[in-house]
């Protein structure tokens, strides 16, 4: 009973030191109801609850327990607890907390030792973290109940949730809570505006934390669409009509007849993939099922698969109909000029070009005449064609 006190007050003097020193930080985490668990072994949020070990709050010191409130705090701010997907747990925790603790040493806060940071993923989502750790290490995801499929995890309506332990770890993030709290996105959402209030606020304090306005928009980048927008951009790269011979059928259940569609003349694409090790395996698999659905409803006449680094490594052209899998070789630099030379050599005039690349590379000074989309599993701008974001997968 005296420990249970001893950590409430602990915890109560941490929070207003946060709101008076850390209006940012402060006014979001009363937006979370702390509740105490002794199965998770240090802290974890879902973003409803702050769910916390007193014998862990019991070994910090008063600044370093704000930092970790700070930390925790910061995991719903991101949206991390909406955005695992079926990333393993343990892994996705791991990322998350790389990508906020850089942002919490730079604002001046104190950690305990041996958590999880590496400038090498500084400015990073937490997707893009994951995928470049997936990349280096390729091992099978963990097994065992909390990495199984993350349901379970962690729910505001039990009363022992539980959490991956993760090495460094200090501040478990959790799935959102998905039944009497609402959507994904509508928690999203809500932890959107209040992540607008708070920055309002600490702007108004001249206490905005260092370099959150970069990580706020990172994490809204991160939940772009990134399917949808390659399914609209490549629709728009490709000529259409209208014509009465061939009737929308969305639209004649209701006796309603009105002219379909129709896309003629879809000649050859081009499909070039970055092989200097930017990509993922799980990057490559989406985006290869994806460009098949997209494909199997264009129907061109063929499929040109580009293989590149700092030159073109390996071409492999598909006929209409014929499965397109794709297998990577190479692993030099970068430059995007010899994919659209080899193009040329060969005589293609592509009725698109998508790339799969970061982005880092050399580009072409000359703009091609045709269409070009950049499938982007990086941050970085093109000089020319349209960026999709896939940072987010």
């Amino acid at each position: 009973m005296i420990m249970e006190n001893s950590t409430i007050r602990s915890l109560q003097k941490a929070r207003t030191t946060l709101l008076l020193d850390h209006p940012f930080f402060g006014a979001l985490l009363f937006r979370l109801k702390g509740r105490e668990s002794r199965r998770i072994k240090t802290m974890a949020t879902d973003g409803v609850s702050l769910f916390y070990n007193p014998c862990f709050v019991e070994t910090l010191n008063s600044a370093t327990l704000v930092g970790v409130l700070a930390h925790e705090v910061l995991h719903p701010a991101l949206h991390h607890h909406v955005r695992r997907s079926d990333r393993d747990p343990r892994r996705w925790n791991e990322a998350c907390d790389y990508a906020i603790n850089l942002l919490l040493f730079d604002d001046g806060f104190s950690l305990p030792d041996g958590v999880l940071v590496d400038e090498r993923f500084r400015g990073m989502s937490a997707e893009q973290i994951y995928n470049l750790r997936e990349t280096a290490q390729q091992e099978p995801p963990e097994s065992g109940d909390d990495a199984a499929d993350g349901e379970g995890l962690a729910s505001a309506g039990t009363d022992e949730p539980s959490a991956p332990e993760t090495e460094g770890g200090i501040g478990q993030v959790l799935d959102a809570p998905r039944e009497e709290y609402g959507t994904l996105e509508s928690q999203a959402r809500d932890w959107s505006i209040a992540v607008g209030q708070a920055v309002t606020v600490a702007s108004l304090a001249g206490k905005l934390p260092a370099g959150m306005q970069g990580a706020l928009k990172a994490a809204d980048e991160a939940r772009v669409d990134w399917r949808e927008m390659l399914r609209r951009l490549w629709s728009e790269s490709t000529p259409a009509d209208y014509s009465w011979m061939r009737p929308n059928r969305r639209h004649l259940w209701s006796g309603v007849y009105l002219p379909g569609v129709v896309r003629e003349g879809v000649g050859e694409v081009a499909i070039a993939v970055d092989c200097s090790g930017s990509v993922s395996e799980r990057q490559l698999g989406l985006f290869e099922a994806e460009i098949r659905s997209i494909l199997e409803g264009q129907r061109p006449q063929r499929v040109h698969v580009l293989y590149f680094d700092a030159e073109v490594q390996r071409a492999d052209s598909y006929e209409c109909g014929q499965p397109i899998a794709l297998e990577p070789v190479g692993g030099g630099g970068t430059e995007f000029g010899p994919c659209f030379d080899w193009l040329e050599e060969k005589g293609i005039h592509p009725q698109t070009l998508v790339f799969l690349t970061d982005l880092y590379g050399l580009f072409p000074e000359k703009i091609p005449s045709y269409p070009v989309l950049w499938a982007s599993t990086g941050g970085r701008q093109a000089p020319f064609g349209d960026v999709i974001p896939m940072q987010a997968i």
